[in-house]
Parts: structure tokens; sequence; C-alpha cells
């Protein structure tokens, strides 16, 4: 059984209308009839999808959430990074979204000063998300595409996506489908990976060949590759960064993989499968990243560099 404050913001992926509940583990389109089942609490709007691409990327992030669901190792600090400067007081009333939850860290960590948060996955990460936000008591998690969101347009009042949009193929189209889903007034945040450029950019091509050949690979063997490669990181550029930040030098603070200083081995360790785990990845300058927010509907738009872009703006 599903909540009525849930059933009142799902809509139909395939036509729009509205979705109601008949006796049984089942939700009903009251439209074109599409049946959704609902196990465990969790609502299920996902099939095996038929692209290679998309079902690789289920598949690798199911995978990583369900090995790696700790959200207390990340906790607060990583709350910061994506949320740092946002006004919490103002979703003291508002129904929240976060559009690719993964294993539910965000909405875990957002939830004491939302109203109501939706959390959706499009992998087996939703029973990871549904495990680590029961306790909040205002978390309802669904499984649904971010490619045809499961929700009736203008329900929420404020929408997320973090790490989730740059591994889609139509980052646009993903972008717009979630603005759609936001009232107006509201408000929307994304965080996308930066393109770099010179020596960095030349790094990160290093890295492009590497993946096409990581993301191709079993996850268990990628997992011992990307343990190995996180301890190796861990010897020879974080515990130096952690040596110089308690030195006071601040010069290296702008050079890659220095977030990790601040981070357990784990989170390294669980970023580097990340990235050599996932089929597609796009990154994008910061004029690139206000051009897909504008585009979207969106207009006070704001970008600024936290690792990677965080854009936001009112729609």
């Amino acid at each position: 059984m599903i909540s009525d404050a849930l059933l009142q913001v799902l809509a139909c992926p395939r036509c729009g209308a509205a979705l109601e509940a008949p006796p049984g583990d089942t939700l009903r389109c009251t439209g074109c009839g599409l049946i959704a089942p609902v196990r465990n609490g969790i609502p299920r709007f996902v099939d095996a999808p038929v692209d290679d691409v998309a079902r690789r990327t289920q598949a690798s992030f199911g995978y990583e959430w369900t090995h790696f669901d700790d959200w207390t190792a990340s906790g607060a600090t990583n709350f910061d990074q994506y949320f740092s400067g946002l006004d919490l007081g103002m979703l003291r009333s508002a129904r929240v979204l976060d559009a690719g939850c993964g294993m539910g860290r965000h909405a875990r960590m957002i939830a004491p000063h939302a109203a109501r948060v939706t959390a959706m996955d499009f992998s087996a990460a939703i029973e990871a998300a549904a495990r680590n936000t029961r306790e909040a008591g205002n978390v309802d998690c669904v499984q649904g595409d971010i490619t045809a969101l499961p929700f009736a347009d203008a329900a929420f009042d404020y929408a997320y996506s973090l790490g989730v949009l740059h591994h889609i193929a139509d980052t646009a189209g993903a972008l717009k489908g979630i603005v759609r889903k936001v009232r107006p007034g509201g408000r929307v945040r994304v965080y996308l990976y930066w393109k770099h450029h010179g020596w960095k950019g030349a790094a990160l091509r290093v890295v492009d060949v590497m993946r096409s050949v990581t993301t191709r690979l079993p996850h268990p063997v990628l997992r011992a590759f990307c343990w190995l490669l996180s301890a190796a990181l861990m010897v020879t550029v974080i515990w130096p960064y952690r040596v110089l930040s308690g030195l006071g030098v601040r010069a290296h603070e702008k050079l890659p993989l220095f977030v990790y200083a601040r981070y357990p081995f784990r989170i390294l360790y669980n970023d580097q499968f990340d990235r050599f785990s996932a089929p597609l990845e796009q990154r994008f300058d910061p004029d690139e990243v206000v051009r897909l927010l504008e585009d979207a509907g969106l207009h006070d738009v704001i970008v600024h560099s936290s690792f990677g872009w965080i854009g936001e703006g009112t729609h």
C-alpha cells in the first residue's frame, strides 16, 4: 500500500493521466490502463531497457548502490558540497523530488528540511534508498525512468538531480522533463561534470580510453580494479594532500582529486567505481550548463563550481 500523498503526485509515464490504487499491489492508469506493480511499498514503472546503453547504465548503478549503500560514509560533507547556498528554510512546506536518488543519501539528508520528499531511481538502487530513508518518515520511494517521469506536471515545489543527467544521452530532454514536474515559481538544481581543458583535459582523455575497457568488465572484476586504484591514489595523492592541508598550505586545493582529502577511503573507492563503470559520461563548460537550464525553461539561473557544476534556476 502506498500513501495518499504519493498517489497525488504520481501520473502515468505513458499518457500523463492520474493513477488509481485498486485492491492488490498494483497501480492502474485511469487513461490508458497501464498497470504498475507495487513491491515492498515501492511503485515500479521500469522494465528492462531495450537500448543497450540504458540497460548497461541501469545494471551499473544498480550494482554500485547495492554495494556502496552506506549514506553515513559521506554524510554532511557530501550534503554541504551539493547544497551549498541553498536556503533550506524555503523547503519547510515544500514537496521535493530527488530525480536519480541512488542509494538515497541526498533524500535522507534533505528530508528533515522538507515537508515531503519523493526519491526516484531507475535501478535496483531504489531498494537501498528505501532502507536508508525509512526512518526519515517523510520520504516516498519510486522506481522510475528519468526520461519518462511517472509524476504529474507541477507536482513539486523543488527538484534536484545530482550526478545523473551527464550519464544520459539526451541530457537536455531529461532536464526539460524534470522542469515540467515543478510548479511555476519552484526551483530546480542539478550537478553536472565539468569539462577540463589543457593538461587536465588530456588526463581525462586518458581516462576515457580506459573507460572503453572498464565499462565492459564484469562488475566484481571492476570493483577489485577500483579498490587497487583507490588504494594507490590514497597513498600517492590523498595522504600528501592531507599533510599539506595540515601544514596550512592551500595551493593544492584546486588540483584533481583534492575533494577526497575530505572523505574516508570508501568514498574514493565508490567514486572510482562510478567513474569507470557508467557506460556514458558527458562533461560541460559553465556556459553550456547555463544554456541547458535556460532552454529547459528556467530563469534567474546561477551556476557555480563545486568539483563540477552546480546549476539552479526558477521555473
